[in-house]
């Protein structure tokens, strides 16, 4: 993942840039840029991950995120909130994402924008 990605007209990241440092993330999604041919559609970089501090009214969505918190604690990691997510994104060369919540759960799916 962090030397090349193999040619794709898709990426999807389920949980994956959570356990990496903005670096290593950027780094990630510049090989997603490269292994998706350039072409005039978008290109399609699908990412699955929290997104601390959006929505989370709901009891059972906060204590999932207090334990994904533990979780990440314990494994290094990090769960970021929008403007971490922007910061690498816009790193990785890309002009802009959108977040849509996943219904029920408190995770989000961040499309990237070439």
């Amino acid at each position: 993942m962090f030397e090349s990605i193999p040619s794709a007209n898709a990426v999807f990241l389920k949980w994956i840039l959570h356990d990496w440092g903005d670096a290593k993330c950027v780094t990630l999604l510049k090989n997603c840029k490269k292994a998706i041919p350039s072409r005039e559609e978008r290109e399609n970089v699908i990412i699955l991950d929290m997104v601390v501090g959006t929505g989370l009214s709901n009891p059972k969505h906060k204590e999932m995120q207090v334990l994904f918190d533990l979780f990440m604690m314990f494994m290094n990691g990090i769960e970021r909130d929008e403007q971490q997510w922007k910061k690498i994104i816009l790193e990785a060369g890309y002009t802009g994402y959108k977040i849509i919540p996943v219904a029920g759960v408190p995770r989000y799916i961040i499309e990237v924008y070439p």
